[in-house]
This record gives C-alpha cells, sequence and structure tokens, in this order.
C-alpha cells in the first residue's frame, strides 16, 4: 500500500511539474479485446512516451463496463495513465449521475491521470449539459477541459459561467494533433478528407512553437476516420460495419509512432537525445485520379468550409521525415524508377528531423526510400506498391505509413511567432537579434489588437512597417470574425432541381459539392494525351439499368472509369442511366449531349466522336431534359488526340481563278476554286466548299478544297460524307471522328432546314507507333540486343491466325459406332508425322521410363502462338491480358510490376510467354511413367501410367477422339494438341503473357531444371564484381535479383486471374483425356498431386542455389575485408546481399488456382 502510495504522489508531481501528451483512445472498438490487446497497446503507448489515453466512451454502450474495468487494471499493472473523456455525441449525452458514477469509481486509481492533483476529465461535445458540470466539478474536484468545439471559443468560455477550467482551443490548452483523415461512412452521413500530407510533421512543429499544456494526438484507434497511429485489428473495425462503409479502407500507420519519442520528449522537456538514425515516410498507394471518388469531397460543408473535388486537394506524393545527425541526400523509387527526394525542411544545424516529398509523377508500382551519406546506406525501406487498383469501383483516400523508430532534439526557439497571425515552420538556434529601437508602438489607424504584439517586436528591432505600425496611438477596430478563419463560400447555384436550394445555402456558407456548383470552381487535372488513339466505342459504356443519381455508390464508375454524363430516358424521377468512360481515354468535361428543341436533330462538332443517341437526354447538354418530338440527342465526346492526329493537315485555300466583266455580269465577278495538296502531302478528304462559298453551278465546273496532310501514312482514313436531303442521318458511327460539318458537303446539294451534313473519318491506329529504346534502362533488351536472353523467340509465329489443317487430317474422328470401347486407328506414316511435327513449334524431349525400366524418348511440341508483334491484334474471342510484366528498375530489389501496354512507347525487349511453363508437361509424363512425384515420394496409391501408353497415344492422330475446341484454335488431331493448347496459342491468346525477355529467360532455366546462372558466368562476374567493377556488381545482382523476380511473377496479383484459369483448364484436359483415352484414367488424379509439388521442387532448388550464391560472395568479401583490401564497392555489395536475402521469402510456389 505505501509503495502504491508513494507511486500516487510521484505521479501527481511528474503531472504537475511537466506537460503532458495523451492519444485519444475509441472504447467502443475494444468489445472483443483480450487482455493481450490492453497490454500491447498500452506497451506501445508507453514505447512512444504518451503520457496516457483519453477514453473516449459513447454513453451505455455494451461493452463500456469491462472496457473500463480492464484497461485500468492492465494500466495499474503497466504503469500508464488513464483518463475520460465522455462523448456526448455518439449515442447521446450522458446524465449527472452517470458521470459522476464513472469519476467516482476510477479516479482514485493509481492509472488515472491527474492535473495539479485533480483528475483530468474531458468531453467530446455536450455543450448544453455545461450546467451539470458545477455539480459534477464540486462533488468530483475534477480538472475539467471539454471539446465544445461546436460552440466556438467565446461561448465556450462563458458556458455554465465558466465552468470549464482549459479547452481545446483556448488557454488552458489541449492542442489536437492528427496525422490524417479520411471517413466514408454514410451510416454516420461522413464521406470527405481534410488534407494531410505534410501535416504529422507540421502538427509537432506548431506544438513545439505554442507549447500548450496538453497535447491530445487524434487517435490511437479511431480507424474510420484514418487518423489511428496504433495497430489495426479485425475484430475492432466495428466502425465499417455500423457506418456502412462501402469497404475496410484502414490501412497500417505505424510508422508515425516513429518518431514520437522525438517530438514527445521535445514538447515535453525542450530537448530529446539523438540515438538513432531513420526514416518515417507515408503516401496514398493509389493514384488520388485512379478511381471513381465514391462521393468524397474535399472539406465539408458539415464544417461549413468550401468543398473542393478530393484530387485537387490532396498531393500524389511520398512524404518523408528522416533523423539525422548531419546532411544526407534521400531518394524515392517507385516502380523501380528512381527519383532523387526533396527536403522541404532542414533542422537548424543540420541535427534533427529533416522533412520533404517526392511526387509519383505517373510512376506506380513497389515503393522504397533510401538514405545515404556518401557511399554509407542510412537506411533502406520499402513500402507496399502503388497501384490503380479501385475497391467496388471507388477511390480509397486513407494513407499507408511506414518506418523505424529513432529520436534527436533540435535547439529551443524563443522568437516571437504569435499563434494565430503566423505560422512558424522551422525551428533552430536564436539568431542574433538586431539592436534595439526603444519607443512605444502601436497599431495603425484602422487595424485591430492582433497587431499589438506583431508592432511591439518588429518596431523594437527596427522593422517599423508604417502602413501598419505607428508612434501614435489610435482607436481599435476589433473586427466582428475572426481574421483567421478559412474563407467561405459566398455564392454558388446548382443543376436542375437544386438551383433554388443551392443558390440560398452556397451564399450562406453551406455548398455541397455533389449537388452545388461554387462561385470558384477549380481546374479539372488533364491527364494527358498518350500516344495511343482512344477507341471510344470500346472505352466507353451506358448503364442498362436507370439508378438514383444521389447515391454516389450506386451510381459510380467501375475502376479506371469517370463518370462522364447521364441519359435519363426511360428513367423515373431523379434517376438515370450514367455513363461512364475510361480515364485514360476521355479528359474531364469533354462530353455533352448534342441537340435541343422539338425537332432535336443532335449533330457531333469537330473533333468529337457520337456515341449514344437518346430521345431525352441529360446532363452535361447544350439543352435541358426534355423529350425530342422528332429526331435525336446524341452524347458527343471530344477524342483527345484529335488535334495531334490532325497537327499536320490542312484544307487547301481557295484561289482567285479568273475575272469575269461582260454584259451578262457588269460587275466584277469572280469563281474561286480549291488547290490540291503539295507533292509531299497526302490527300484525306475532300469538301465542295468550306469557307467563302457560293454557287458557281452555272460553270458546269466541279470547285472544292481537300484536306492535306504531311504524314508518311494518313492520320484518318476512309473519310467520307454522311446526310442527304434533311440530313437527318448526318452523324458518324462511334468508331469514326467527326473531321468537320458543312452544308454542302462533297456536292452543291445543300441540307435543308439549315442543316449540316458531317465528314467522317476513322482514325489510323497506326499513326503513332514510335517506340523508343531510350525510355528503357540498359538492362532492358533492345533491338538488336546480342545478350543471349534478348534474342528474339524463334518459336513464335508472326502470322495472324491458327495455322490451316492439312486436306487429309481428320479433326472430327468418331469411336465406334458398335460398342463404347476405345479405338485405336492407322497412326501416321512416318512421314506424315515428320511433316506435322515441321509445322509446330518449341520442341521439348522428355524420356519415360516404364515400370520394366524401358524407356522411350518423346518429343513435346508447344502449338504455334503468336509473337510479341501479333499477340495484341485483334481477333475473334477472348484476348490476352493488357499488362505487360517486367522487373523493377533500377536493378537492386527483386520484384515485378506491371505496365498497360498503352502505356509504352514500345513492346521492344518483351515477349509472348506461357503460364505455365510447358517445361510442366516434360516433368509430368515423367511423373506419370514413373510413379515418383518432384519431392521424390510416391504417388497416392502408386498411381501411374505405362510408359509405352504414354509413347504411342500422347501425340497419335489416330484416336477416335473429338477433342473439344478451345477458344479459335484448330487442328485438335491428339492428346498432345488438345492438352498443349490450354498453355494459349495463335487460336487461343487468353492464356498467353507480354513479358520482359530476360525475366522469361530466367524463368525458362529456372522450370527446366537449369542452373539460374551458369557456373562460367558467375564465376567472372563475381570475380569482377569483388575486384570493385560496377558494372560487373550490377550485373552480376541483376541476374541473382531475377531469380527471385521469378516466383514474385508468378506471384504477381496481376498474373493470377490468367494464371489460375490457365491452371483450372490444364486440369479439365487432364480429366477429358482421362475419361477418353483409357489408359489415361489416372492421369487427373496424378496431375493434382504432381502440380502443387513441381512449383515447391523449383522454389526449393532456386532458394538454395541464390542462398549458395549469396553465401559465396559475401564470405570473399569478409575474407577480402579481413585482409585489409576491401573493394571499393563494398557497401553496394553488402546491401545487394542484404536487399536479396530480405526477399528469399518471395520464393514460393504460387497459392492453389
Amino acid at each position: 500500500m505505501r509503495l502504491l502510495l508513494l507511486l500516487a504522489v510521484l505521479s501527481w508531481i511528474e503531472n504537475v511539474l511537466g506537460r503532458a501528451v495523451f492519444a485519444h483512445f475509441m472504447v467502443g472498438n475494444t468489445e472483443n479485446y483480450s487482455a493481450s490487446d490492453w497490454i500491447e497497446d498500452i506497451t506501445l503507448a508507453k514505447e512512444a512516451h504518451i503520457d496516457a489515453f483519453a477514453l473516449n466512451m459513447a454513453k451505455g454502450e455494451p461493452m463500456n463496463q469491462k472496457a473500463i474495468a480492464d484497461v485500468f487494471s492492465h494500466a495499474e499493472a503497466l504503469g500508464f495513465r488513464l483518463f475520460f473523456s465522455f462523448d456526448y455525441a455518439g449515442r447521446g449525452p450522458y446524465s449527472k449521475a452517470e458521470v459522476l458514477g464513472w469519476i467516482n469509481q476510477y479516479a482514485s486509481s493509481t492509472a488515472y491521470f491527474r492535473h495539479n492533483g485533480q483528475p483530468l476529465v474531458s468531453t467530446f461535445e455536450g455543450p448544453e449539459q455545461a450546467e451539470d458540470w458545477i455539480k459534477i466539478k464540486a462533488q468530483t474536484g475534477c480538472f475539467f477541459v471539454p471539446d465544445w468545439s461546436s460552440l466556438g471559443a467565446g461561448p465556450v468560455a462563458r458556458a455554465a459561467g465558466g465552468v470549464a477550467d482549459g479547452l481545446f482551443s483556448w488557454a488552458a490548452y489541449m492542442m489536437p494533433v492528427s496525422p490524417w483523415f479520411y471517413t466514408n461512412l454514410p451510416g454516420y452521413n461522413k464521406n470527405w478528407l481534410w488534407r494531410g500530407d505534410h501535416l504529422w510533421y507540421d502538427r509537432w512543429v506548431q506544438a513545439n512553437v505554442l507549447m500548450p499544456e496538453w497535447v491530445q494526438i487524434i487517435s490511437w484507434n479511431d480507424y474510420g476516420e484514418s487518423h489511428h497511429i496504433g495497430p489495426i485489428r479485425d475484430h475492432a473495425l466495428v466502425a465499417f460495419n455500423t457506418g456502412k462503409a462501402p469497404y475496410r479502407y484502414s490501412l497500417d500507420h505505424h510508422g508515425w509512432r516513429t518518431f514520437l519519442p522525438y517530438s514527445i520528449d521535445r514538447y515535453k522537456n525542450n530537448k530529446a537525445a539523438i540515438t538513432t538514425e531513420g526514416v518515417s515516410f507515408w503516401y496514398r498507394p493509389t493514384p488520388k485520379d485512379a478511381c471513381n471518388t465514391g462521393g468524397t469531397t474535399g472539406n465539408t460543408v458539415s464544417q461549413l468550409q468550401i468543398e473542393f473535388q478530393p484530387y485537387d486537394v490532396v498531393e500524389d506524393s511520398v512524404f518523408y521525415s528522416v533523423l539525422l545527425t548531419s546532411a544526407a541526400t534521400v531518394k524515392i523509387t517507385i516502380g523501380g524508377v528512381e527519383a532523387n527526394g526533396q527536403w522541404r525542411n532542414l533542422p537548424d544545424g543540420e541535427v534533427g528531423l529533416w522533412h520533404g516529398s517526392s511526387p509519383f509523377q505517373g510512376r506506380t508500382g513497389e515503393v522504397k526510400i533510401t538514405v545515404w551519406r556518401k557511399d554509407v546506406l542510412i537506411a533502406d525501406l520499402t513500402g507496399p506498391a502503388i497501384k490503380k487498383d479501385c475497391h467496388n469501383g471507388m477511390m480509397g483516400f486513407d494513407a499507408w505509413a511506414g518506418g523505424r523508430l529513432t529520436s534527436t532534439a533540435p535547439r529551443p526557439v524563443n522568437r516571437y511567432c504569435p499563434r494565430s497571425a503566423c505560422v512558424c515552420k522551422a525551428l533552430g538556434a536564436q539568431k542574433t537579434l538586431p539592436k534595439q529601437v526603444p519607443g512605444k508602438f502601436y497599431p495603425a489607424e484602422g487595424l485591430n489588437s492582433n497587431y499589438i504584439g506583431l508592432c511591439d517586436y518588429a518596431c523594437l528591432y527596427g522593422a517599423c512597417f508604417a502602413s501598419y505600425c505607428t508612434k501614435d496611438q489610435h482607436p481599435l477596430i476589433e473586427p466582428s470574425v475572426s481574421p483567421f478563419r478559412p474563407p467561405s463560400c459566398i455564392s454558388g447555384t446548382g443543376d436542375g432541381d437544386w438551383e433554388v436550394l443551392c443558390s440560398f445555402t452556397c451564399r450562406h456558407g453551406f455548398c455541397p459539392l455533389a449537388s452545388s456548383n461554387g462561385n470558384d470552381p477549380q481546374e479539372q487535372i488533364d491527364p494527358g494525351e498518350t500516344f495511343e488513339i482512344p477507341h471510344l466505342d470500346q472505352d466507353c459504356m451506358r448503364f442498362s439499368d436507370c439508378f438514383d443519381l444521389d447515391n454516389p455508390q450506386a451510381s459510380s464508375c467501375g475502376s479506371g472509369y469517370r463518370r462522364q454524363g447521364y441519359d435519363r430516358a426511360g428513367c423515373p424521377g431523379k434517376s438515370a442511366r450514367p455513363i461512364c468512360c475510361k480515364d485514360s481515354s476521355v479528359l474531364p468535361d469533354s462530353c455533352t449531349w448534342r441537340g435541343s428543341g422539338g425537332d432535336c436533330n443532335g449533330q457531333c462538332h469537330e473533333g468529337e466522336a457520337t456515341l449514344f443517341e437518346s430521345n431525352k437526354g441529360g446532363s452535361p447538354g447544350e439543352s435541358g431534359h426534355g423529350q425530342c418530338s422528332r429526331g435525336k440527342k446524341v452524347f458527343c465526346c471530344e477524342l483527345k488526340t484529335f488535334g495531334t492526329l490532325t497537327s499536320q493537315c490542312r484544307w487547301s485555300p481557295w484561289y482567285i481563278s479568273r475575272r469575269l466583266h461582260d454584259v451578262q455580269f457588269p460587275t466584277d465577278s469572280f469563281i474561286y476554286s480549291g488547290s490540291g495538296c503539295d507533292e509531299d502531302e497526302l490527300v484525306v478528304a475532300s469538301a465542295h466548299a468550306l469557307t467563302g462559298y457560293c454557287s458557281n453551278d452555272f460553270l458546269n465546273k466541279k470547285i472544292g478544297q481537300k484536306y492535306c496532310c504531311k504524314t508518311e501514312k494518313p492520320p484518318m482514313d476512309n473519310c467520307h460524307w454522311v446526310g442527304q436531303g434533311d440530313c437527318a442521318d448526318n452523324n458518324c458511327t462511334n468508331k469514326e471522328v467527326t473531321l468537320t460539318t458543312n452544308p454542302s458537303g462533297s456536292n452543291s446539294n445543300e441540307c435543308f432546314w439549315s442543316r449540316k451534313k458531317s465528314l467522317c473519318c476513322t482514325p489510323n491506329d497506326t499513326i503513332f507507333d514510335l517506340g523508343s529504346d531510350d525510355d528503357f534502362y540498359d538492362d532492358h533488351c533492345t533491338v538488336g540486343d546480342p545478350r543471349p536472353d534478348c534474342q528474339p523467340d524463334e518459336d513464335a509465329s508472326d502470322e495472324p491466325d491458327e495455322e490451316t489443317c492439312r486436306a487429309d487430317e481428320k479433326t472430327e474422328l468418331r469411336r465406334d459406332s458398335h460398342d463404347g470401347s476405345f479405338f485405336l486407328r492407322e497412326p501416321l506414316s512416318i512421314e506424315e508425322r515428320t511433316f506435322r511435327l515441321e509445322k509446330r513449334k518449341r520442341p521439348i524431349m522428355a524420356v519415360v521410363t516404364g515400370a520394366s525400366g524401358l524407356s522411350y524418348t518423346m518429343r513435346i511440341l508447344a502449338r504455334n502462338y503468336p509473337s510479341i508483334s501479333a499477340l495484341f491484334r485483334s481477333r475473334r474471342g477472348p484476348g490476352p491480358s493488357d499488362y505487360v510484366f517486367r522487373m523493377r528498375r533500377p536493378r537492386l530489389t527483386p520484384l515485378v510490376v506491371t505496365e498497360h501496354r498503352d502505356s509504352l512507347p514500345s513492346l521492344v525487349g518483351y515477349e509472348t510467354e506461357h503460364n505455365p511453363d510447358v517445361q510442366i508437361v516434360r516433368d509430368f509424363l515423367q511423373t506419370a511413367s514413373s510413379g515418383i512425384l518432384p519431392n521424390l515420394e510416391p504417388t497416392r496409391n502408386n498411381a501411374r501410367i505405362d510408359a509405352y501408353d504414354i509413347s504411342r497415344l500422347w501425340n497419335s492422330t489416330s484416336l477416335g477422339v473429338v477433342f473439344p475446341r478451345v477458344a479459335n484454335s484448330r487442328c485438335l488431331a491428339s492428346a498432345e494438341d488438345y492438352f498443349m493448347d490450354q498453355f494459349g496459342s495463335t487460336g487461343n491468346v487468353a492464356p498467353l503473357v507480354a513479358t520482359e525477355m530476360k525475366l522469361n529467360a530466367v524463368k525458362a532455366r529456372i522450370f527446366k531444371g537449369s542452373r539460374p546462372i551458369g557456373d562460367d558466368t558467375f564465376t567472372r562476374l563475381s570475380g569482377q564484381t569483388l575486384a570493385g567493377n560496377m558494372t560487373a556488381t550490377n550485373e552480376l545482382f541483376n541476374e541473382l535479383r531475377a531469380i527471385i523476380g521469378t516466383f514474385n511473377y508468378i506471384n504477381h496479383p496481376d498474373l493470377q486471374p490468367i494464371f489460375s484459369r490457365t491452371r483450372l483448364s490444364i486440369r479439365e484436359a487432364a480429366r477429358f483425356l482421362a475419361e477418353n483415352i483409357p489408359p489415361f484414367g489416372l492421369m487427373p488424379e496424378i496431375y493434382e498431386q504432381f502440380e502443387p509439388l513441381w512449383y515447391e521442387a523449383a522454389a526449393t532448388r532456386s532458394r538454395r542455389f541464390l542462398e549458395e550464391r549469396l553465401n559465396d560472395v559475401e564470405t570473399r568479401l569478409d575474407a577480402l575485408i579481413a585482409s585489409g583490401i576491401p573493394p571499393p564497392n563494398a557497401i553496394r555489395i553488402r546491401a545487394h546481399i542484404l536487399v536479396l536475402r530480405n526477399h528469399l521469402g518471395d520464393i514460393r510456389a504460387p497459392p492453389p488456382p
């Protein structure tokens, strides 16, 4: 008891003498907490130097009694502090008796936090119950610091006669500090973000400037608002269910605790010891314009703020704070592309926290941050990949934060920096002050008391600006509203039914972005042009069903799409059919409905494509939502590459042909005629008369203009005019673009009713084939690259179609009509079989061995498959994935990244690749014949297939079996044809993938069972590396990392859908062969045992090989260092070895399909 009393006294003394830092803790998330959860939370908070949890409790929560009892018990045992923060907003206000009961029960605990001997108590909202606290304070002696921010500082200070002892926004000041804010909880009517970015660093600078009595970190575990710094627990994410979140968007934020020991010690003690150097970094793993916003806004009208689109508020950057004892450089690598980081804030004397950011710049892929001081690697941390992944079609704006624990101490600051008027941006030692100028100074005429302190300090040191400060005292004009409040919306409007309400509410500061348009619209982000012509007929879609437009979740577009408008035709009330287009294909605000009046007659303009027709249309549009009595409205979108397509084109000019002056024409008249194109120009289109048109038919002369393009190939094909008579049929198809419109078109027959014809052209897909090898790093294969791994795939075909079957080659053979027994026709002759084999590609030799020990050598052939240049050609049936796979660059980590093929200037350095590797067939047939699995264990029940049956039936074309067609494949005449076609072929391209050549070469060696790197190559490169050759170092570790890269590739989430589908197709093919070829009856059973073990064996073999090579290099490096002759690149070698060792766990078999 005496010990407990002594600890309590010491705790009180500590609280009286020092400042304190608390973390806001949501008790409502702890219903499923175990003792270990409480212990871990308290332990982590103590390690971060947090003094106490502010226990936020909503009234009547079922877990309150048990949770409070448990947390106080563990806090007492662990020497941690707690205090109550009663939440009056969550489930309604507390009664006075309830509050008294909680305080009286726990205020005597040694774990309860006290200020000057008084138990500290807080609230969230509840100002209407302010009078209750007069009696509560009298009975408990508590020190009361509520958060009544809804009232504002002045009314709060006066509430209940000034019952509050301190506030969250007044003295005594409890300053809130938060790293982030994003919430999407429709169940609580919350869906907005506030800009985070540099906030975590900036807030702690401000805390050290303001030096409030307390700091409360918002929060420890409020996952629904994305500002948690504690660990994520799946059983604590209850807010996402009750708040009806579209998905659980919380990410790991452990990195925001990294520098809390430093920041807290600096704030509490004005000093902190430097123990280690390290990094804290954070970023959003999804680019801000990758997905639909899901209705999220930047800022919120619920706080009377001006709302913005969220992508206009946040930065696509990696943010970092680095603890250093002297200057260093930081590098940020995203998706293998490295960039130098920029410092935004430098500590005084170069000792302390350095802070900066590095923009994404369109890069995606894994994130890595490295910090170097000259050649010394201080830190090397990685974070999750930046991906354009969308959850339920919408964007998540939470950040991921990582880092390593460090601490430091800037020097104290004593300069004058008033809290509201100025923002301190850097801390450091006191600078030498200028010479003082004696005298008393006041704010200039017309100013207010906010200038008193500034004028006193500035004028004292000689910076007395006459516009603001004077020696003469004037009456102070105090503003009725704080000059430091953010701007508010003062005008706005809305579309359609929203207009009346929005025009009023926006004038008074409430202007929700979803339904109103503020008076200061933000510019849209222009994603820029690509060198690929969008196919708007494929890239835009109109929903077939009507959806409520006020429900962003229901009416949102899918991943990578943006809503460009909607169609109200056939939809009741406020519902409509959304129109969505790929972000990469259509610029924001570049689509509109055209056509108005009763006779709508919508027509797209120059540079637009006609996508949809409607008798009602919608928004955006040239007119309202009225019904057409005749004709149609059309939905038109700008072809964003139109300007580039036509940049080298022109219409030939008109010129004067001759002058007429006779009796019939008493005045000077001219005939205008058109010239042709120059010799170096192509004629793409023609028109009768586009400008200065006048009729000259009386001369029976055909006049007109030409559309001339100075390009090697025409930018547009098949240009033709549409529209005749009344020209109601004057729109292009959705595959064309409108080049221009004109009443006469290609002849002098004008449209009736002042309508115009359209000149329609098909954009030429090949005009932008401008790939450049300069876009690739040295390790990427280029045209004519002599390296062995960069040689063209001789087994692939450039032919666009499947091979033609021979006339005498039967592909539809029947079983014997008299019984169901297996029927084998005469096999092909040697000559016939040789002919077939010569037409086929990629031979693999397999040896199958029977129980008697007799072996048969077989030649296994992959199906004919397209080369990389032919892979993405248009064809019937499912196409290949648009993703291409490559190793991350530059050469350090062994990760694999994907890019959309449209983002690449060319596919040089890539080749068509099979997954699984076709080598699996060789090894499977060997296992099937021997009964020995890749782990050297026998198959279940010693299942096996006779080697002789495999050798005679596998490629026989006389089995009497009709093999199912796969996609557009033909000539499936044998078991081999059918089985191998599952891996991909010219007729079945869906399983095929575009993969980097060098990665594919290493993969082939691994699954062939060869050494991933030849012994001679390794000996040469490792010797040169240890001699200090940096080129050899890069080449060696690039080869080694490709071993891990192979397994990161086959485990890549973008590959899994294709990979799994193919693996299941192969299993289904094995079942078909078993059902139709009796000797193959055990094939499915054997294959299902074999396949996962085959991958495990390859992973084990590769891991052992790589470990041996890394150990070999390290052992030899250690010997050189011990001998006193370390190579100059020793640190780099160590770094490479460390990184690869850290990724050895990536060498693993793929998950089951």
